[in-house]
């Protein structure tokens, strides 16, 4: 083999092994930032179990037991976020509903329809375990009153519910 062409073979694989050098860089530095990515994402995905609020929400206390929902906060204004600390002290599994309104009892309605018509809610809300909901009326809920509710079997009709008010 001449020189001449041995030269170019070695610098043309030179560059090869240059650029592959580059593009493997260039791939890890994507997939370190994807892989960052999906952690942030994935961080800020829900809050359930999360008890820090959003630094303009005034945090309401919500105390579910058998039968009852305690909350620390009954008047709310529109277009202001709450972040409600719901806290199951009960020996049972609870949800936490804010219905737009009294629904009174729904029996007979499929969970599924319930769930469509509340305005927001956490389910499955373990004895002694602390969930967390930010919400904010919006300006039509000005002067109503919603309701929370637990809807599962039997506690609504039990007296698990509370009423609230909207205030402009």
């Amino acid at each position: 083999m001449s020189a001449g062409i041995q030269d170019s073979l070695m610098h043309s694989s030179f560059s090869i092994e240059e650029e592959r050098g580059v593009t493997v860089k260039y791939r890890l530095g994507l997939s370190l930032l994807f892989g960052l990515l999906i952690m942030v994402l994935a961080a800020c995905g829900g809050n359930t179990g999360a008890t820090s609020a959003p630094t303009d929400a005034q945090t309401v206390d919500v105390k579910l037991s058998e039968f009852s929902i305690d909350v620390s906060e009954k008047n709310y204004t529109p277009g202001k976020t709450y972040h409600f600390v719901i806290t199951n002290n009960g020996n049972t599994s609870h949800e936490f509903m804010i219905m737009p309104k009294s629904e009174g009892n729904m029996s007979g309605m499929s969970m599924e329809h319930m769930d469509s018509m509340a305005l927001a809610m956490v389910d499955d809300i373990q004895p002694g375990e602390t969930k967390t909901l930010d919400y904010t009326f919006t300006t039509s809920a000005a002067n109503t009153q919603p309701e929370f509710a637990c809807y599962i079997a039997g506690h609504y009709e039990a007296g698990m519910k509370q009423t609230v008010s909207v205030k402009q």
